[in-house]
């Protein structure tokens, strides 16, 4: 008879451990399902419905346009859909009259931010997510525990992940631009609304800013602001034009344009310690002695816990070992390399999702 502790045998916790582990052997069904489904059009229907609307498997798929004017298999579909609604991307009820069940889109849900008929898409992330050279490096990453110099990625690719993006621009290099921009559009607004240490500038800088997507909602709502978009000039070539927006080129490893405050998207996570402390050490001799750096990350916590946050940090840190040699890094960390560049204190001032925003004081 199985020892039993606070009414749980250890039969129990065995069976739960085998489940956790055969639920590592299918890494790709959840992502590569909602692959199919964008492909498909299937959150662009959802979208269409309404929030809570619910639709059967059957109504979907009479909404799929098909080559040929095949009919889309309702079958199928709902072994799909049912995977999502089993990690709680979509609702799901059962009609006890037929049962065939319904779905439908929550707040909470999250299949929302799949349509690629808004601008403020998770859809291209997803493709770059799982794009065959997106995943191949990650067949090297036990090389990273033998010689934590190797990269993953050059190991796989022969060349770091951003130049493999540049040489191949229709594969790979337009796909991440998207994912950025689209990322951006959904996060930037969602921390303006929480957010309000733009006010009272009068410039700021976007270093590494891309085409300069994020600066350009800063600016929607701060339009008083002169904003200075700095990245590689090839990259800044195809910046946005709008108004109060300035495009430089440069690298943020040497040089930092002046401003009243610096903004950072995900670029430190791209890099090691000391080239980290390089480009803080650049963005403090750009700032004013009352200046600050807003940067915007994961921040992870300093104990391991269950939640999605944390497991949210914990694969996008792995991600930078495979493709970056970068890394998330917790508050202790992101304080250590900002002191070790001069800047005097680091606060946490608002996040939303799984992203932090961190302002980072000369004085």
């Amino acid at each position: 008879m199985a020892q039993s502790v606070n009414g749980v045998s250890h039969e129990d916790d065995a069976s739960i451990g085998i489940m956790r582990a055969m639920h590592v052997c299918q890494p790709f069904s959840l992502p590569f399902v909602v692959k199919a489904l964008i492909k498909l059009g299937v959150p662009d229907i959802l979208v269409e419905a309404g929030l809570d609307v619910e639709l059967t498997a059957t109504e979907i798929a009479s909404r799929i346009v098909t080559p040929h004017g095949k009919a889309a298999d309702p079958g199928n579909l709902d072994r799909q859909l049912r995977l999502l609604a089993s990690h709680n991307l979509l609702q799901a009820s059962e009609n006890s009259e037929n049962h065939e069940r319904k779905y439908a889109l929550s707040l909470a849900g999250g299949l929302q931010y799949f349509a690629s008929n808004s601008g403020r898409s998770l859809a291209p992330m997803l493709m770059l997510s799982t794009a065959p050279l997106t995943v191949l490096p990650y067949q090297f990453l036990h090389e990273t525990v033998l010689d934590p110099s190797v990269e993953p990625a050059v190991h796989a690719l022969g060349m770091k992940s951003w130049e493999h993006a540049q040489k191949h621009p229709e594969e790979l290099g337009n796909l991440l631009n998207r994912a950025m921009t689209g990322c951006s559009a959904l996060l930037i607004p969602m921390l303006l609304e929480k957010y309000t240490g733009f006010e009272g500038l009068g410039s700021i800088v976007d270093v590494g800013g891309g085409n300069g997507e994020s600066l350009a909602l800063i600016l929607s709502k701060y339009p008083h602001l002169r904003g200075i978009n700095f990245d590689q000039p090839h990259v800044v070539a195809k910046g946005l034009q709008v108004t109060g927006m300035e495009h430089v080129g440069g690298s943020f490893l040497e040089s930092c344009p002046q401003g009243d405050a610096v903004f950072m998207k995900w670029i430190l996570h791209d890099w090691n310690d000391e080239e980290c402390v390089c480009i803080l050490k650049n963005v403090y001799q750009a700032l004013p002695p009352d200046g600050k750096l807003v940067n915007m990350d994961v921040v992870l916590p300093e104990v391991v816990d269950p939640s999605l946050k944390t497991q949210s940090g914990f694969k996008f840190d792995v991600m930078m070992m495979t493709h970056f040699q970068g890394k998330e890094r917790s508050l202790s960390q992101f304080r250590k390399i900002a002191a070790d560049a001069g800047f005097k204190r680091v606060e946490i001032v608002a996040a939303v999702a799984d992203q932090t925003l961190l302002e980072f004081h000369k004085s």
